[in-house]
């Protein structure tokens, strides 16, 4: 196979091993067949829409994830769900993990055989694989009506929150202060205990796609 890009390699050894798919059910696929991906001592995946393809442990992924974190790969960082995210738009790879003592939601790209970030947040409150992740020290607020605005601007909110800003009619943007970074669902719960609308954190928007657990 001289020649072969990574990407073209590891497709063949996929496509062979999918041929006999109907006796070895190692080999897997996502989104009709958009992502391939094989589970054993080592990950394989193949994204065709994005001409990429990764082998990598388990490990492997842990110290990329450090180095990603830290710019360091001498420690594997502490992860705990691994799922494959797989759609139209190529593939991700789906971390839980740990940063400067915050629970994050890490959604990783595919880059020539190595992993990069394609966003980072906190981690929602959720006992799914998937996470999306959210904005640290923002909350989407929506307002029963737009006199309410003042109340998030009062004094009473003045040492949690920065900021507030209309996103369209009485849905407010609201900026937390450094300090409450990361401390978003008790900023949360204060805001509950008056009649607003609703409180959400702001996540972040991923692709749609299919996802699937993996080991």
């Amino acid at each position: 196979m001289m020649g072969l890009s990574h990407f073209t390699k590891l497709m063949i050894g996929l496509m062979i091993a999918g041929s006999v798919m109907a006796e070895d059910l190692s080999v897997q696929s996502l989104s009709d067949g958009a992502c391939w991906y094989e589970q054993g001592d080592a990950l394989r995946i193949a994204s065709f829409n994005d001409r990429e393809s990764i082998l990598i442990t388990r490990d492997e992924v842990e110290y990329q994830v450090e180095e990603l974190l830290y710019g360091k790969k001498r420690e594997k960082a502490l992860t705990s769900d691994l799922t494959l995210h797989c759609g139209g738009y190529g593939s991700s790879l789906v971390v839980k993990s740990e940063f400067n003592n915050r629970p994050i939601c890490l959604w990783l790209k595919l880059n020539k055989g190595k992993l990069q970030i394609r966003s980072m947040g906190g981690l929602e409150q959720t006992k799914n694989d998937l996470c999306d992740g959210y904005k640290w020290g923002e909350l989407i607020v929506g307002l029963k009506s737009i006199d309410q605005k003042n109340l998030l601007e009062s004094e009473q909110f003045h040492s949690m929150i920065k900021s507030v800003s209309v996103i369209s009619g009485t849905t407010m943007k609201v900026v937390l202060k450094d300090e409450f970074h990361g401390k978003e669902y008790a900023v949360m719960d204060e805001l509950k205990k008056h009649s607003l609308k609703y409180v959400e954190l702001n996540l972040y928007q991923h692709p749609v796609g299919e996802a699937a657990p993996l080991k």
